[in-house]
């Protein structure tokens, strides 16, 4: 295209003469004077005072202004030229499908292309990690079967079993459990067991008041506990108290109490123990009352 028609930056020369190849012009504005604000531009052994690269004359003539290049409409393809200062000349904005200073070239679609040397690599690589996960299950289950099936040693106390099969066997097992889990932790007595509780025959001049006041809150105890406990009760239970008989040692009566004391005890001590002692208040009551009662 002629200069005149062509509005891009692009061009090409047909026809030369008068030059050579590597041929260089005089400088012809090695000596020459251009006033402000005009350049010097080499014509090829001539010069010419015009303005610098993007800017053209005034219309007055006297000074330089910005050349709207957007004016020769630079943009291809539908592209929207932007008029810049002179150095940066335009600016054109490019629609999605092309690109280039002037929107010139296509853009092509970006696809992820294998070759098939490429391809081929991958899939060998991928039955490879398949193979060797294929084979490490199987060696893994093989391990677990056969550990499974390991027969039991006789030295095996694991679950404290052994094989009791030859004579004597057994007796190595009297250690191999531990004592301790088969005691029974038993904390301090309260402060009332503490005391010991008077003899059957006590000694009147030796149990004080103290002593009996501290067995009744005891007994007392006792029986609320055993009142509220659910696991105590009236349970069937067949004994044989005082039997005589066929099987009995004593030949008569008499001879039951021949073995008694005769000595007189004290068991004014019982009437402080409460109501539920009453009966044995009654038994263990002084017989001098009743002896009288006979004299007279």
């Amino acid at each position: 295209l002629p200069p005149a028609t062509n509005g891009t930056q692009w061009g090409q020369a047909t026809m030369a003469k008068n030059i050579e190849r590597y041929c260089s012009s005089n400088n012809p504005c090695q000596n020459a004077y251009c006033p402000e604000p005009f350049e010097c531009v080499d014509l090829w052994n001539k010069y010419e005072c015009a303005c610098g690269d993007g800017m053209i004359i005034s219309p007055e003539g006297k000074t330089c202004i910005d050349r709207n290049e957007c004016l020769d409409y630079p943009c291809m393809n539908g592209g929207t030229c932007i008029n810049q200062e002179p150095r940066f000349k335009y600016k054109c904005i490019c629609p999605d499908s092309y690109w280039g200073e002037s929107c010139e070239f296509l853009k092509e679609r970006q696809a992820l292309k294998f070759s098939t040397s490429a391809l081929a690599a991958v899939i060998t690589c991928l039955l490879l990690i398949i193979i060797l996960l294929f084979l490490y299950f199987s060696c893994s289950r093989r391990r677990s079967a056969s550990f499974n099936k390991k027969p039991a040693t006789k030295d095996d106390i694991r679950e404290n079993i052994i094989n009791y099969c030859d004579e004597g066997g057994g007796e190595n097992d009297m250690t191999a459990f531990d004592m301790k889990t088969l005691k029974i932790p038993i904390g301090p007595l309260p402060e009332l067991v503490q005391h010991k509780a008077p003899p059957v025959r006590p000694d009147i001049a030796v149990v004080s008041d103290q002593v009996v006041t501290k067995v009744d809150v005891f007994l007392g105890d006792r029986k609320r506990r055993a009142d509220v406990d659910p696991a105590t009760g009236p349970f069937d239970d067949l004994r044989n108290y005082a039997y005589e008989g066929c099987g009995s040692t004593a030949g008569s009566l008499s001879s039951l109490q021949s073995g008694t004391d005769d000595e007189p005890h004290e068991y004014s001590f019982l009437a402080s123990w409460g109501p539920r002692f009453d009966k044995l208040v009654k038994i263990y009551e002084p017989k001098t009352q009743i002896e009288d009662d006979d004299v007279s």
